[in-house]
C-alpha cells in the first residue's frame, strides 16, 4: 500500500512520513506536562510542521506502563481545544485515545487519522472510523489495559503472535467499514527488550500484510536498554537508528518526538538510496 488516505488528502508513501508526538498530558514517559497549555502545544505543533512533519498526533491519556486511566471529560478538556487549534495548520491530525466518547468529538472536530492503541478491539471505535470515513491504525497490545499490559508480556512466537492480531484486527475493521488500516506493532505496549528485537528484526512480515505500518520507538526504553541513555530526551541518536532500520525493513510512517534530527537523517537515507531504496532488508 504506497499511499494513506486521510479524509480527503492522500499522502504519497513513496517517501518516508513522520507523525510528530504531542503529548497533552501531565506524565507521559519522556516529556509529561510540557505542552498541557494550548499555547504552548499550538507553538510546538507549529515547530514540529517546520521541522518536517507530515502528521500531527494528539494524545491527551498517557499509556505508558502502569499509567493510571484518565477520565473521559478530562481527556476531552485536554485534547478538543488544542485539535481544533492545530487543524487551522492545515496539517492532517491523527487522535490518539483508547476513549469511542474522545474519539468522536475528535472526529466531529475533523481529525483525519484514529490511532487506538488498544487495537480497535472496541466495536464503537471500529464503528466510529466507519461512519466518519476515517483510517485507523491498529495496534498491538496483549491486553486492552496499558495498566496490566507489562503482566501479560509473555509470547512463545512474538511476531507471529502480533502478526496474526493485526491481520485479524485489519480485515474485521476494513469489513465493518473502515477505509483503510495501518498497523502499529506496539513496540514497549506489553512487550519486553528481546520481544521488540524480535519485532524489529522481522518487521518485514508484517509489511507483507499489505497495509501501510507504522513503527514508534522514539525514546522508548528500549531505545535506553540498547544505548545506555537514561534520559528518555537524550535517545535521539538511538530512535534515528531503530527507525532507520524498520526503513529497512519496508516502515513507511515512524511517530517521533524529534521531527528534525528524523528528517535530516531520512534525508540523507533518501539521497543515498533514491530509486533503489530497498524495500526490506
Amino acid at each position: 500500500m504506497r499511499t494513506l488516505w486521510l479524509r480527503d488528502r492522500a499522502l504519497d508513501l513513496d517517501r518516508v512520513r513522520l507523525l510528530g508526538v504531542l503529548n497533552l498530558t501531565p506524565d507521559s514517559f519522556s516529556d509529561g506536562g510540557r505542552y498541557l497549555d494550548p499555547e504552548r502545544a499550538l507553538e510546538r505543533a507549529r515547530e514540529m510542521v517546520a521541522e518536517g512533519a507530515d502528521i500531527l498526533d494528539l494524545g491527551a491519556e498517557s499509556t505508558r506502563p502502569g499509567a493510571a486511566p484518565v477520565p473521559v471529560e478530562e481527556e476531552k478538556r485536554r485534547l478538543l481545544p488544542v485539535l481544533e487549534a492545530v487543524l487551522s495548520l492545515g496539517v492532517p491530525v491523527s487522535v490518539d485515545t483508547r476513549k469511542p466518547e474522545v474519539a468522536e468529538e475528535a472526529l466531529k472536530l475533523g481529525a483525519h487519522l484514529l490511532n487506538d492503541v488498544t487495537g480497535l478491539r472496541d466495536e464503537r471505535m471500529v464503528a466510529l472510523a466507519a461512519r466518519h470515513g476515517v483510517a485507523a491504525v491498529v495496534m498491538h497490545m496483549p491486553v486492552p489495559d496499558p495498566a496490566t499490559m507489562m503482566a501479560h508480556a509473555r509470547y512463545r512466537d512474538v511476531v507471529a503472535e502480533v502478526k496474526a492480531f493485526l491481520e485479524a484486527q485489519a480485515r474485521r475493521a476494513l469489513s465493518a467499514g473502515v477505509p483503510q488500516v495501518v498497523l502499529d506493532p506496539g513496540f514497549g505496549f506489553g512487550k519486553l527488550l528481546e520481544h521488540n528485537l524480535a519485532l524489529l528484526r522481522r518487521l518485514d512480515e508484517i509489511v507483507a500484510l499489505g497495509h501501510p505500518v507504522l513503527v514508534g520507538l522514539s525514546r522508548k526504553r528500549t531505545i535506553g536498554e540498547l544505548s545506555g541513555v537514561e534520559d528518555p530526551a537524550q535517545r535521539v541518536h538511538g530512535s534515528v537508528a531503530a527507525h532507520l532500520f524498520a526503513v529497512m525493513k519496508g516502515v513507511r510512517l515512524l511517530r517521533v518526538h524529534d521531527v528534525r534530527a528524523h528528517r535530516e537523517a531520512l534525508g540523507v537515507w533518501e539521497a543515498l538510496y533514491g530509486g533503489d531504496r530497498p524495500s526490506r532488508a
